[in-house]
């Protein structure tokens, strides 16, 4: 075989695949296949072949199955509003209409906008053309939509949203009761009517994502409580599929893993239609309306301008997804309510991805990429099977109180977060590349959400995969605590580059380094270094050589210089025990627990937990 194909010879899989096992090394194919969260493969490569079928399972856009989505232009941008005031609410609000918002989403309850009663309703949409600039609510009770159903008086604006959502409730607060479902299920079919063009109940799966869960499990999540909701407009209140479906909408929150995040999209639509079509709904009226929130659980407190990355990654895969409407949280979101500006940059993300990408001008632009094809059809079957896993358990309901749906969600949190303990997993500005000096922006304080257990079911935490790092990081602030000392062994590009690891590793926890680039002489020139700096706590970084010849000498040194604490940067090997008894107190290394190092650190300088 030619270790070359040919530009003119026919494309040969097998030959391809032999020559990059030949750049691998030895190593096989299998080495480039990843996975997602659910266990799906994830082929370095695909072909046509990998979504064959006898029939075209995403059929058009605009029409059954409607994976390829039912949006007919662009998306709308619909931004949240959670400030307590609903003066200041609204201000917030006329501001982001000048500036190309679309839709209005008034976050409620206690962490919200302190709306109790109409009056003050009536303040937070002042001067709000409501035909114009819908009006969307966000948890919602029936008091809420209520009030809302009294100040449109008829207006039928399309993308109003009362997002009813008593089993969201039970997912983030525990409590639950029936005739919650039944009050709300009844307002529903009184109001489809009046407000036809109106969504009233929310079929929420921001619950199980921001828990840590899998894309399968947010999708599977959805799927029982849609048809839970469909159950009791049918039986209940007598409504015909095609109305009951009308009636609903999703909310999902998308993550920045762009092509995973439009597969998930896709799928649910799949997966929703083909519980519609089990239900006889009309193949027109089996479209799921999905508005799409950027995911809280990937933004950081540290470095919290990265965030406008992971935000606009998010926002893209909502939009070429084909997500109805689109919420961009400020990338201040994890510190606090955000500032005009942040409120700027977070609106001003989707207008870019809408004005000058275009992306709302293609109708399903992943469409018929392998992958993406493929990807969706494997995340639909997977969160198919959760859904029926919850139907064979009674339901989301009953699955909810039994705790099966928190357990599936928990063991995958606990993945997710042992690879960030890990680094296997990083998180630029928290994990990876911490600016230990940098300002935190400017923000107000927000109200903290209030999750308690009710006695019904244990609720879903808030998580942020960040979070355990920065806990770290704060309390190390908070300390002063003098850095780490760098003793180095001969030169810089000889001890370098474990320098920079450690550096990377001990910033991650907050703790700052000292002559991190210092070469020094002679152990003496080092000893009076450490003595200057007043570490209590010093690293030795070098190659394999110069630990076999100056590793113990150093750290011998080092401790009787006052050194409290003497790490090494690399795997011990068979020299741990000659290191430990030499002085060495820990081993700092790829692979290891970040987390717990850096935890066994601050104990050793001192940093309460």
């Amino acid at each position: 075989m030619s270790d070359v194909l040919s530009l003119g010879e026919p494309a040969d899989e097998a030959q391809w695949r032999a020559l990059v096992e030949q750049g691998l090394k030895g190593a096989k194919w299998e080495r480039l296949v990843g996975k997602t969260a659910d266990g799906i493969p994830i082929q370095p490569l695909y072909r046509e072949t990998d979504i064959a079928t006898a029939a075209d399972v995403s059929g058009f856009p605009g029409s059954a199955p409607f994976a390829r989505g039912d949006r007919a232009g662009s998306w709308t941008i619909r931004q949240s509003y959670e400030h307590p005031d609903p003066a200041q609410t609204n201000a917030e609000i006329l501001v982001d209409l000048a500036g190309g918002v679309g839709g209005i989403e008034l976050v409620l309850g206690d962490e919200g906008v302190g709306i109790r009663n109409a009056g003050d309703l009536d303040v937070a949409l002042a001067d709000v053309i409501l035909e114009a600039a819908p009006v969307s609510l966000d948890r919602a009770d029936l008091a809420a939509a209520t009030m809302l159903e009294a100040k449109l008086k008829g207006v039928a604006a399309k993308g109003t949203a009362f997002n009813i959502d008593p089993i969201g409730a039970l997912m983030r607060t525990g409590a639950f009761s029936g005739s919650d479902l039944i009050d709300a299920a009844g307002f529903a079919a009184r109001v489809r009517g009046a407000l036809p063009t109106a969504t009233i109940l929310r079929v929420d799966a921001r619950p199980v994502h921001e828990a840590g869960g899998t894309e399968a499990q947010e999708i599977g999540a959805a799927l029982a409580v849609g048809i839970a909701y469909l159950r009791a407009l049918t039986e209940d209140d007598g409504l015909s599929a095609d109305d009951a479906a009308a009636t609903l909408s999703f909310a999902l929150s998308v993550g920045p893993d762009v092509l995973i995040e439009t597969a998930k999209l896709r799928a649910l639509r799949l997966c929703w239609a083909r519980v519609l079509e089990a239900s006889a709904a009309a193949p027109e009226a089996r479209a799921a309306h999905i508005h799409a929130f950027t995911s809280r659980r990937i933004m950081t407190r540290y470095d919290a301008w990265t965030n406008i990355l992971r935000v606009t990654t998010a926002a893209f895969a909502a939009g070429i997804g084909g997500a109805d409407a689109v919420t961009t949280f400020p990338f201040t979101d994890a510190l606090g309510l955000p500032t005009a500006f942040a409120r700027r940059v977070a609106r001003n993300t989707q207008n870019v991805l809408l004005e000058e990408c275009r992306l709302g001008h293609v109708a399903d632009p992943a469409g018929g990429a392998w992958f993406v094809e493929k990807m969706t059809r494997d995340l639909a079957a997977a969160a198919w099977d959760v859904m029926q896993l919850i139907e064979a358990r009674g339901g989301i309901v009953a699955a909810l109180r039994s705790g099966l749906l928190q357990d599936l969600v928990g063991g995958a949190r606990a993945v997710r977060q042992r690879a960030i303990a890990m680094r296997r997993e990083t998180i630029t500005g928290v994990t990876d590349y911490p600016l230990l000096d940098a300002k935190l922006p400017d923000v107000a304080a927000k109200r903290s959400a209030l999750q308690t257990k009710s006695g019904d079911c244990e609720p879903f935490p808030t998580i942020r995969w960040a979070a355990p790092f920065e806990m770290l990081r704060s309390r190390a602030e908070d300390s002063g605590a003098p850095g780490v000392f760098f003793a180095n062994l001969g030169s810089l590009p000889q001890f370098g580059s474990r320098a920079q690891f450690a550096r990377n590793l001990f910033a991650a926890g907050g703790i700052g380094a000292l002559c991190d680039e210092t070469e020094f002489k002679s152990r003496d020139d080092m000893v009076h270094a450490l003595r200057k700096s007043g570490a209590r706590a010093a690293v030795i970084c070098g190659t394999d050589a110069a630990y076999a010849e100056e590793a113990e000498n150093a750290a011998q040194r080092l401790k009787a210089s006052g050194a409290d604490w003497v790490v090494l940067a690399g795997r011990p090997g068979e020299s741990e025990a000659k290191l430990g008894a030499a002085g060495v107190d820990q081993f700092v290394f790829a692979g290891q627990d970040a987390l717990e190092a850096l935890t066994a650190l601050h104990r050793a300088l001192g940093i309460d937990a």
